[in-house]
Parts: C-alpha cells; sequence; structure tokens
C-alpha cells in the first residue's frame, strides 16, 4: 500500500485561513484583518517534509500527536510547559503529548514530522537497544555544532523533495534526517552508550561488506560472514539494518556483489567463447532467468547486450 501524500494548500481568505488552521493544528486565534496562509506537506506514514508560510499574525495551541521538530524565519515564537523561544534562533523540539502555544507573525516555517513509534524503531536499529523509546530531555539541539549539522540535512533533504514519490528516495531521505534527528537533540539515555553502540554496529558492518566482497566468488552465506566478522548472523542482520544505505541486509549486499562482479566479468568476456549462464553460474546464479531479471533492474540492459557490446 502507498501511503505517499504530496499536497499543497493556499488561502487568502481570513474565514478560511482560520478555518484550515484550526483544522491541521487544533486552537488557532488569527489576529489579523487581513490573513493568507499556504503550506505544502510531502511523506508518508511515518514522516513528513511541511513548509509553512503565514502572511499574518496568529496564536496556536496545538498537542501534538507526533514528533515535529521546526525551524522558521524570524517570526515564530513559541512556549511550551516553562520554556519558550523562537525557530528562528535555533530549531526546536515539539514531542507527542506535549502542548505547544506559537506565535507566527509574517513568517516561514518548515517543520519535519516523525510518527512517534517509527521514529522509536528506527532509533532500536541504528543503536542496537531493543528497548529505547525515543523520548527527549529538552526543546533544543544538544549543541549549536549538531543544530547546523541538523539544520544542514534538513536543507539537503527538501532538495529531494520531487523525487519523494519514489519510494528508495523517500526512504533514504526519512532514515537520513532520524539519524541526523536522534543524534543532533537530546534523547534520553546514555549517550555514550549508543555511540558505542553504534560504532560496534559500524565496525562489523564495514568489517562484513569487505569481508563478503573479497569471497563473493565461493559459496559462502550469512552465517559464514557473521562468522568471519565475529558476530551472530542477528547481529549482522542488525548492523546492515543499521549502516546500509545500498544494501540493508547481507543477503541483500551478497547477491548485490556478485551481481557487481558478473557485471564486471561480461565486460570482460569474450563473447564467442562465453555466455550469460556461464557468467551468471559462475557467480551463483543457479537460475539464468532470474539472474536476467535482477541485471536488467540494476544495469537497464539485457546481460547478453553487455556480452556482445
Amino acid at each position: 500500500m502507498n501511503d505517499f501524500f504530496d499536497s499543497r494548500v493556499r488561502t487568502d481568505d481570513v474565514a478560511d485561513t482560520q478555518a484550515w488552521l484550526q483544522e491541521q493544528y487544533g486552537r488557532v486565534d488569527v489576529l489579523a484583518e487581513r490573513a493568507s496562509i499556504a503550506e505544502h506537506a510531502v511523506g508518508d506514514a511515518a514522516f513528513a517534509l511541511r513548509h509553512l508560510t503565514w502572511d499574518c499574525r496568529a496564536e496556536i495551541v496545538y498537542e501534538a500527536d507526533r514528533f515535529y521538530f521546526a525551524t522558521s524565519n524570524p517570526g515564530f515564537s513559541w512556549t511550551i510547559g516553562s520554556e519558550s523561544g523562537d525557530y528562528s534562533v535555533e530549531p526546536g523540539i515539539v514531542q507527542p503529548g506535549r502542548e505547544l502555544i506559537g506565535r507566527p507573525i509574517d513568517t516561514t516555517v518548515q517543520l519535519v514530522a516523525f510518527d512517534a513509534e517509527w521514529l522509536s524503531e528506527t532509533a532500536r536499529t541504528i543503536y542496537g537497544d531493543e528497548t529505547l523509546v525515543a523520548r527527549f530531555s529538552g526543546t533544543g539541539p544538544v549543541s549549536r555544532r549538531l543544530g547546523e549539522y541538523w539544520l544542514a540535512t534538513l536543507r539537503w533533504s527538501l532538495t529531494q523533495v520531487p523525487l519523494l514519490a519514489e519510494p528508495l528516495v523517500r526512504a533514504h531521505v526519512r532514515r537520513a534526517l532520524a539519524a541526523a534527528t536522534l543524534e543532533a537533540f537530546p534523547l534520553v539515555g546514555d549517550a555514550r552508550e549508543r555511540r558505542a553502540s553504534a560504532l560496534e554496529q559500524a565496525t562489523i558492518y564495514t568489517a562484513a561488506t569487505s569481508w563478503i566482497d573479497d569471497h563473493a566468488s565461493l559459496p559462502v552465506t550469512v552465517d559464514d560472514a557473521a562468522r568471519a566478522v565475529g558476530t551472530s548472523a542477528t547481529g549482522l542482520r542488525r548492523a546492515f539494518a543499521a549502516n546500509g544505505q545500498l544494501a540493508s541486509s547481507p543477503e541483500e549486499y551478497l547477491s548485490a556483489a556478485r551481481l557487481s562482479a558478473a557485471h564486471a566479468d561480461l565486460l570482460d568476456a569474450d563473447a564467442g567463447y562465453a555466455s550469460v549462464a556461464e557468467v551468471a553460474a559462475r557467480w551463483g546464479f543457479a537460475d539464468p532467468d532470474a539472474f536476467v531479471r535482477s541485471y536488467v533492474e540494476v544495469y537497464r540492459v539485457a546481460p547478453q547486450r553487455t556480452l556482445e557490446r
């Protein structure tokens, strides 16, 4: 099921502005005789990027049902409990169940929204902690440097908006934003322990990909790779889930490594002495038809064409 959405709204009528804002964001009072609002929202059930332009003065009272991370031009002050600030000074968090009082005045706001359970699941994968629940101990970034890192990731993500209808692009952007968010904002728990766990998984991932690259021509399995790098098959899959940008599982990486090696062989082979089936079998593809399908999906050309180039 495709839950992707890409929606836009713009209204210059005060009553319509008020009604739409209340529908989207709870209690809102537009404090102007003339007002307009525009929003572009793109994402899916797990996350969304929202760009809002407020050409008015308003007061919002909003109880969040998911995580929101916001930055703005000058003109958006906020209060959450006893804390207050301005999203133009530093990016900030609104956590599920917390009430935000926002006061936008002729400003533009960028929002990243995450489903709470999805963000927790992602944090568990990244840090290797099955008990972790995403919750933050403050309303702003851990440091100015990490705040700038998060803003840079957001700016890059916005350049990908035209491509977000593609599931793989969307997954990559969603994961990059989540990883930046979990590092930049004060996630509850021991940060040193989380980083040690993440470093261990990254080390396992790097060692495993190197071993698989070196042994892809042999009849090796994921269990062999796990033993070679000193972990279990479960641990290896966790490391790939946390770090794999090109492949999210060791099985997928092994298949991709063999496909890449077969491609290189086809480029080097003489069509008068080799066949696609022979090259496929050499790299562990027992079903020639399945090899052709996988090859075409990656290289956009039939392997026979590569062999005969």
